[in-house]
């Protein structure tokens, strides 16, 4: 019966994440066409679908691997899920009014999804979900960059994001996991090294110094972990040497004119601030009769740079505290800290780099650090999911069987 349940969610999160990736490739190339006249393709209702196939996934892999997990893990899981649907009561007749909303980043299945994280004990078919993320990198990058060739010379950063902002930072939050691990082929080694240049090129076309910040910042990891391994040094020449002949060719190539107005966006807003201008703007409004009920999902509060209402904010862990209340944003932070620190004398994920780095980039980027990042529906942040399984798993052999390992404990 267990095994049929694990084929069940299984299939039901490939079909879910490749659903979603299909919705950001089309999204993508309809980003001009959405974001003016508001028009929704076919490919809207397949992601939604993906999601409540998930959302079943999620529920099931809660009950089926929970005894894997630290009671913590279980505990805010449930936790946050009550704590949500209590902030959102009041607003129900509106949620349900529209059924898209329920995925949304204030929706109760965004945080139902989050039971992803327990399908991580699966040692047996876990790993081919991650090889499904790592090969939906390769194809965004290749999307990407036919994306940038199309706009062609002297794009403004607006059009670079509509053109290749979801792309983008799908890879920056999924591919830096897979190209800090040490594989035993070399030749996969430098294929990593040249995918994550590309990445680099993509995330400085969109501007997005935060995330051209954290690139610096893995490949600083990625360089001193090679420097204590064996031929070392060699090892960084011979990146260096394909970074710097990747850049000659960029530069030789149709891209380099976009390259030049990447970096003359990036220029220009070099001195910008508007995410503290927007905190101090929300702070100043913000009503502490609300701190523990939160305003719910429909709330919003009243920005006056864009003189308009607004319902969101560029700090993820002010906007949950602000929406679903204090007792909300306490669980999650408990979720995301508590998980970096689990012990256990069996706790075997150990050779696997870069876990607690993305845990870490991801508190730093609801902070406020990151742009265009939340919790929600999104292949992203159901990867950073999977990071917090990885971290948290107790009882689990590197790939092996849970049981089986459990017996021999004993």
């Amino acid at each position: 019966m267990n095994s049929t349940i694990a084929k069940f969610i299984y299939w039901g999160i490939l079909f879910g994440v490749c659903s979603n990736a299909v919705r950001i490739y089309f999204s993508q190339m309809d980003a001009q066409v959405i974001a003016e006249d508001e028009v929704y393709g076919w490919y809207f209702k397949l992601n939604y679908f993906g999601n409540v196939v998930l959302c079943a996934c999620s529920i099931a892999s809660f009950f089926l691997y929970k005894k894997y997990f630290p009671s913590f893990i279980n505990t805010c899981y449930i936790l946050m899920i009550l704590a949500v649907t209590a902030a959102s009561i009041p607003d129900f007749d509106k949620i349900f009014a529209r059924p898209t909303f329920f995925f949304s980043i204030k929706g109760i299945g965004t945080y139902i999804n989050f039971g992803l994280l327990y399908f991580v004990a699966d040692t047996e078919r876990f790993p081919k979900v991650l090889k499904l993320f790592y090969y939906l990198c390769f194809a965004f990058i290749v999307a990407g960059f036919i994306n940038l060739a199309q706009v062609g010379l002297g794009a403004s950063r607006r059009e670079f994001m509509l053109t290749i902002k979801d792309l983008a930072f799908y890879c920056m939050w999924v591919f830096p996991y897979f190209f800090l691990q040490d594989e035993e082929d070399k030749k996969k080694n430098l294929i990593n090294l040249a995918a994550f240049m590309l990445i680099v090129v993509l995330v400085f076309s969109t501007g997005a110094r935060s995330y051209l910040i954290i690139c610096a910042l893995v490949l600083m990891i990625k360089f001193s972990k090679q420097l204590k391994s064996k031929n070392g040094v060699f090892a960084i020449i011979g990146m260096l040497l394909l970074i710097g002949i990747g850049y000659v060719v960029l530069l030789n190539s149709e891209y380099s004119g976009t390259l030049e107005g990447a970096a003359t966006n990036l220029s220009e807003r070099s001195d910008q601030d508007t995410r503290s201008e927007q905190i101090l703007d929300f702070l100043g409004q913000y009503d502490m009769d609300y701190l523990v009920q939160g305003v719910g999902p429909k709330g919003t509060w009243y920005w006056h740079s864009i003189e308009s209402k607004y319902e969101f904010l560029d700090n993820q862990f002010l906007l949950l505290a602000w929406w679903a209340g204090l007792p909300a944003i306490l669980i999650y932070l408990i979720f995301l800290v508590r998980s970096m620190f689990v012990k256990s004398e069996i706790l075997l994920f150990q050779n696997i780099k870069g876990v607690k780095l993305m845990i870490g980039l991801w508190i730093a980027a609801c902070l406020g650090f990151a742009i265009y990042v939340t919790i929600s529906s999104e292949p992203y942040y159901y990867f950073i999911s999977f990071m917090i399984g990885i971290n948290a798993c107790q009882y689990t052999k590197i790939w092996g069987d849970p049981e089986e390992f459990e017996e021999e404990a004993v």
